[in-house]
């Protein structure tokens, strides 16, 4: 039990690293490809305010991940659109469910992402070939 806690906090504590500066009193907001730009919140929760930028944004604010932080969630222009790989998309190119290509099949076509949250399980497209599937919560 104790190496488990050990194991979740030295995680947390990588990625505290990987926050963003926020303005106070608004989202602070963080560049993505092709000016793609993800909304972030200053505490757990959204303030009114955050909601209203995140609104205003065409987002929607959901709880993201284990910690059920709240989330600006917005979708991508080219959500659905086929792809061979990331440079295909605002997002990231991913493998649709319904696909029934296995890791390293030499060609299989993807799927722009539908929004910006990070959290879920994924299979992306790189160059056209599927690549390990990933969980992120």
């Amino acid at each position: 039990m104790i190496r488990h806690w050990t194991i979740a906090c030295a995680a947390m504590a990588l990625l505290a690293g990987c926050t963003t500066p926020v303005t106070p009193g608004g989202g602070a907001e963080t560049a993505e490809p092709a000016g793609h730009v993800k909304i972030q919140f200053e505490g757990r929760r959204a303030t009114r305010a955050e909601h209203a930028s995140c609104k205003a944004a065409g987002g929607r604010v959901v709880p993201g991940g284990m910690m059920g932080n709240d989330e600006c969630v917005r979708p991508y222009a080219d959500a659905g659109k086929a792809c061979m790989g990331a440079d295909d998309c605002l997002g990231k190119c991913l493998l649709p469910d319904t696909s029934d290509a296995g890791m390293g099949d030499r060609t299989a076509a993807g799927q722009c992402e539908a929004d910006d949250s990070p959290f879920g399980c994924m299979t992306t497209v790189e160059g056209g070939r599927v690549q390990a599937a990933l969980c992120i919560d």
